[in-house]
């Protein structure tokens, strides 16, 4: 998946924070005052970035709409259908071609991936879920297991029972997840008792006896 970041230059840190993260959901992201050559044509290379990104990500702020550039990219970005997540850093709300599209207040100062998750998953669900389920993996104590898995919980309906047995395995796997208290107490049993046939003997008999603590 692939998602073009608008931005004014002026708000070209936030827009490399904003990178950093999609980095870790397994989005590639282009960000022109990077990713354009200095010998490029940057019209033409913007237009083609367009034409080819899943998701478009205007930055908006009193600075974006300053300037005619961003404008035109949010247009394009309009005409093409394609998934538009609006971020509002200072309070701007979406102008023009996508004033039609709620956006999300984010701080500048600490961005989180919940706003980009939930727009991904407007573009692809399964995904996303994918995702979710890998940063779930990695989750290094137990409020970032919650944090993380809280994340997947308004998917979980559409998951697939490979999805739903890989999130089981990964939670048992990874300690902070599988004893971390919402997801031992609340969201892990359900998905045991629906998935736990999916798991291979020792894994489902590990999970259990974890739960059961709880």
């Amino acid at each position: 998946m692939r998602a073009f970041l608008s931005y004014q230059t002026a708000d070209k840190q936030i827009a490399g924070a904003l990178k950093k993260l999609l980095d870790r959901l397994n989005v590639q992201s282009f960000l022109a005052h990077e990713d354009i050559d200095v010998s490029a044509e940057w019209r033409l290379a913007i237009i083609q970035e367009l034409t080819v990104t899943d998701i478009f990500i205007p930055i908006l702020s009193k600075n974006y709409y300053g300037s005619i550039w961003c404008k035109q990219e949010s247009g394009i970005a309009a005409y093409r259908g394609i998934t538009i997540i609006p971020l509002s850093i200072d309070g701007s709300i979406p102008e023009g071609f996508i004033a039609h599209i709620q956006s999300v207040r984010v701080d500048p100062n600490a961005l989180t991936v919940a706003p980009l998750v939930a727009g991904i998953a407007r573009c692809d669900k399964t995904f996303a879920i994918d995702c979710v389920i890998s940063r779930i993996a990695g989750s290094g104590n137990y409020r970032s297991a919650e944090a993380n898995f809280a994340l997947v919980l308004p998917y979980l309906t559409t998951a697939s029972d490979d999805q739903i047995k890989r999130l089981l395995e990964e939670s048992t796997a990874n300690g902070q997840v599988c004893n971390a208290g919402l997801c031992a107490k609340k969201y892990l049993p359900p998905l045991l008792a629906s998935h736990g046939q999916f798991l291979d003997l020792e894994t489902r008999t590990e999970l259990a006896n974890t739960l059961a603590r709880y």
